[in-house]
């Protein structure tokens, strides 16, 4: 993963791989208020910061921001666009949340950042990882694009994923890019595993990914 975003860091593009930081805030009001939450104050960690579109606007709302990225040259472009005292910038392996502290998150993002990973068993690792970092209290807020369980959509998931490897192109064609998608069944399965329970969930019936709805969700500790 690591070098597929930090080819996107040093792209004259790097806005149409991680978003427009024009429209950060309203993204982020929006993620709270469709899962019926305003959180402030306390520690917030950012699962995927790129490079700091949405930082600035968390830091604004947080006592402190633990702000992660698998990209070193991210973080280099975060750490030159964020100038707010009380984040933290933090390189991830990509596998897990180390070296974000067990039990230390008030809050938790991720938004735009599980439909990139390349297999399910990283999209699974990271729903383990949220329920480590969360105190007891913590309240993770989630985006993720959820594949229609048919057996058509699951059909196209197995033939996407042997051609996406194969596929010769951009970054936009990389698996690191594409990612994987669960179904809803692969989902619920790996939230009661990782300790997570869904206590707020919206959903979008459009979505950019085939086969898939856009799902929200305000998670908490089993």
């Amino acid at each position: 993963m690591r070098t597929t975003w930090d080819a996107a860091a040093a792209s004259d593009r790097v806005e149409h791989y991680v978003g427009d930081p024009a429209t950060a805030a309203s993204e982020l009001d929006s993620l709270f208020s469709r899962l019926g939450d305003d959180p402030r104050g306390g520690t917030c960690v950012e699962v995927g910061c790129g490079f700091g579109r949405m930082t600035a606007v968390l830091a604004e709302r947080f006592d402190r921001v633990v702000a992660l990225d698998v990209s070193p040259r991210m973080l280099d472009l975060a750490r030159d666009a964020v100038h707010s005292e009380n984040v933290d910038f933090r390189l991830v392996p990509g596998s897990s949340l180390e070296p974000v502290e067990t039990g230390s998150a008030d809050v938790l993002v991720c938004y735009l950042v599980l439909q990139h990973l390349p297999r399910r068993d990283a999209v699974l690792g990271y729903l383990g990882e949220f329920a480590r970092v969360l105190a007891p209290a913590g309240r993770a807020f989630v985006q993720l694009p959820v594949l229609d369980g048919s057996a058509r959509a699951r059909a196209w998931r197995r033939a996407r994923g042997l051609a996406v490897p194969l596929a010769r192109g951009g970054i936009a064609r990389r698996p690191e890019y594409r990612g994987f998608r669960l179904t809803e069944a692969e989902l619920e399965r790996g939230l009661r595993d990782a300790g997570l329970r869904v206590t707020v969930r919206d959903e979008s019936a459009t979505s950019p990914y085939r086969y898939a709805r856009e799902v929200f969700l305000r998670l908490e500790r089993s």
